[in-house]
């Protein structure tokens, strides 16, 4: 169960504290035990039967938490000033940032102390990075790198080991549920005598090392590849070295995810220039334990906007009893407000609800309310067309670079699929679309990280709130990974894992704590109340209690409505306070034209009026409100340990906040 999301901003960060890479110990860590699966809700259950708890939408599925592992060559670091455009380590971040990574393996790092320094002066506060360069020439060649998001992964008491300096090197982290997890980062020699003697070795390593964890995943840059479909042309590797790879994978027990995935995929990480002939191979790939290979998932190989003539290989990686994650709520994107054609769609359905509501007017003056088809029953069924609208335009409303990378995307998968084109014709096709590609994610990125720099500029050195999101230390995001079920007996501790019955049980917890129902009788409860409201000295007086009956005015609704604050996290429907200011300002320009428009105040007017007269609608949903938990402190497995923070649907806020206005 998801407790809060976190959205990381691109900063120009101040430098921390970072580990030293450790050589090989003659000891290391005792094999990870077999990973644990603890063993209903809390002895106070809601009484009646519990609301159903909400669903993805249809075609969507929740998706257990995982960390997504990648492995990239960047092709060296570029310009050595780590500010220069040209410097590869400073996209680094606005990728990891982007893909949501949270461990990245980065071959041909180019990395020496002095620019380790740099790179952690500018972005040491969002990312740690840990690496091994080459003994000889480390600005020039080789050099391995862990990169880790401080706001995905727990960065904390990580330990790392050089097996081959440059080459090979292990990273030992915390899984998500706290579990052991190793990461061997290795960039293989080119030529196959040497790329054979550097798997011989890490499989030494591990034979003299027996207490050194075996690696659960192994990824990077082989330079090598084991079917001759990884390459085009086809053809097979040196028998050395690819005998020594299946060797050293054997020991490891280790299996190639995306080929066990992908069994028949022709896909490339590795692209030469069309003037050197054009050839691709697959030699960046990701290995993993093959009992965990069932719990990896969203095998890909993509190009990115980063200035290299590598492809980045990634997966992502849970554990067996890993919380479910939904999709959360979904919210109106910013840009999504302003689309012309959903404010025309806003608008004539805003016309059509107040036609109807004129009629249900009338009908009501007459005495005719009618509990099934009123104000608040309009209501509702305007925003959920307007937001089927919004959901839809959504979707559509996409850059026009991104489409094009989609549609090049397809063609190369077509045509390394048509059987019936030769090689030849498959590698001229594929290598001028792939250049494609590289130029069109170049440009993407390039649009995004200009973006960024002018939002730095402008906001970066003020305390706004986009100033206090820069600054703000990065940590994981809190997951609940179990609640306790059995609390005052002597029995040990159960718990709960199944993330639906987590949210039951928190939802439980809390309607528990806010009913009457908690043991103690109504007359004693209300006995309390009289005898505390008897001690307070201030009383309404009769004017002011003749004011409080009296129901909200347009002006009342009206001043809510400007007065909105922005940034605000929206409820259940997804809408912010800001499209309600931008209803009421494109309704006072049209009154200033003298044309009809969507009077937004005066539809939510009569809205609150109803709800005052006759009370909310079951059915409607106007009060609902989308639960979060936030940790406070001790027992994580105790849910009383968990704040409740409540997201309400901006309209039902605007109404509270007129009414508390008045009071």
């Amino acid at each position: 169960m998801d407790t809060h999301r976190n959205v990381a901003n691109d900063p120009f960060l101040q430098p921390v504290a970072t580990g030293q890479t450790q050589h090989p110990p003659d000891q290391g860590n005792d094999p990870a035990p077999g990973r644990r699966q603890d063993p209903h809700p809390h002895d106070r259950v809601y009484p009646g039967p519990p609301e159903p708890l909400r669903r993805p939408a249809p075609g969507k599925k929740n998706t257990k938490a995982a960390v997504k592992v990648v492995a990239l060559n960047i092709n060296g670091r570029g310009n050595p000033d780590v500010r220069h455009g040209e410097n590869r380590w400073y996209h680094i971040w606005q990728l990891i940032r982007e893909q949501k990574i949270g461990v990245m393996i980065v071959g041909e790092a180019h990395l020496d102390d002095a620019h380790k320094i740099d790179v952690d002066n500018l972005f040491g506060r969002v990312i740690r990075v840990e690496f091994t360069p080459d003994e000889t020439a480390p600005t020039a060649r080789a050099g391995l790198a862990f990169v880790l998001n401080k706001g995905m992964v727990e960065t904390a008491g990580i330990k790392t080991i050089e097996i081959v300096p440059g080459r090979a090197m292990i990273l030992e982290m915390k899984s998500m549920d706290g579990t052991p997890l190793s990461i061997l980062g290795v960039y293989a020699p080119n030529r196959p005598t040497e790329n054979a003697a550097f798997w011989k070795k890490i499989e030494d390593f591990y034979v003299t090392h027996p207490r050194t964890r075996r690696p659960d995943v192994l990824g990077g840059d082989t330079n090598i590849v084991e079917d001759a479909m990884d390459r085009l042309p086809s053809h097979q590797d040196n028998k050395n070295a690819t005998d020594a790879l299946d060797k050293l994978k054997a020991y490891l027990r280790l299996v190639d995810g995306f080929r066990e995935t992908y069994p028949s995929t022709r896909a490339y990480t590795y692209m030469q220039s069309p003037a050197q002939g054009g050839a691709q191979s697959r030699i960046d790939r990701i290995y993993v334990k093959r009992d965990l290979y069932e719990e990896s998932f969203e095998w890909d190989i993509q190009a990115v906007g980063i200035n290299t003539d590598h492809r980045m290989v990634s997966m992502k990686i849970t554990t067996a009893d890993a919380p479910t994650l939904g999709h959360g709520r979904w919210v109106w994107p910013a840009h999504i407000i302003r689309d012309k054609i959903l404010a025309k769609f806003i608008d004539e359905e805003g016309l059509k609800l107040m036609d109807e509501l004129a009629i249900i007017t009338r009908n009501e003056e007459a005495g005719q309310w009618n509990p099934n088809h009123n104000t608040q029953t309009l209501w509702v069924a305007y925003k959920t067309k307007i937001g089927g609208k919004a959901r839809e335009r959504a979707k559509i409303v996409v850059p026009k670079i991104v489409e094009e990378i989609a549609e090049i995307k397809n063609k190369i998968d077509a045509i390394e699929a048509d059987e019936e084109l030769t090689e030849e014709e498959v590698t001229l096709s594929c290598v001028l679309l792939q250049e494609k590609l590289t130029a069109l994610e170049k440009m993407r990125h390039t649009g995004a990280r200009l973006t960024a720099q002018v939002r730095n500029r402008l906001e970066g050195e003020v305390i706004t709130r986009y100033w206090t999101a820069v600054n703000k230390p990065k940590k994981p995001r809190d997951i609940v990974h179990r609640l306790q079920k059995n609390f005052n007996t002597e029995d040990p501790p159960q718990y709960e894992t199944n993330s639906k019955r987590m949210a039951d049980m928190a939802r439980n917890y809390h309607k528990n704590l806010q009913s009457d129902r908690m043991g103690v009788p109504r007359e004693i409860r209300e006995a309390k109340i009289q005898t505390v409201l008897g001690r307070t000295a201030r009383k309404v007086t009769e004017a002011q209690e003749e004011t409080l009956k009296t129901k909200l005015t347009l002006k009342d609704i009206q001043y809510v409505v400007r007065k909105s604050a922005s940034y605000k996290a929206p409820g259940l429907d997804g809408i912010p306070y800001e499209m309600w200011r931008i209803l009421e300002q494109r309704y006072e320009s049209r009154k200033a034209e003298d044309k009809r428009g969507f009077d937004i105040v005066g539809v939510l007017h009569r809205l609150y009026n109803d709800i005052e007269a006759h009370g909310i609608v079951k059915g409607t949903g106007f009060s609902k409100s989308w639960m979060c938990p936030i940790y406070k402190k001790n027992d994580k497995a105790d849910i009383a340990n968990y704040r409740p923070i409540s997201l309400l649907n901006t309209d039902y806020k605007l109404f509270t906040k007129a009414l508390a206005i008045k009071l």
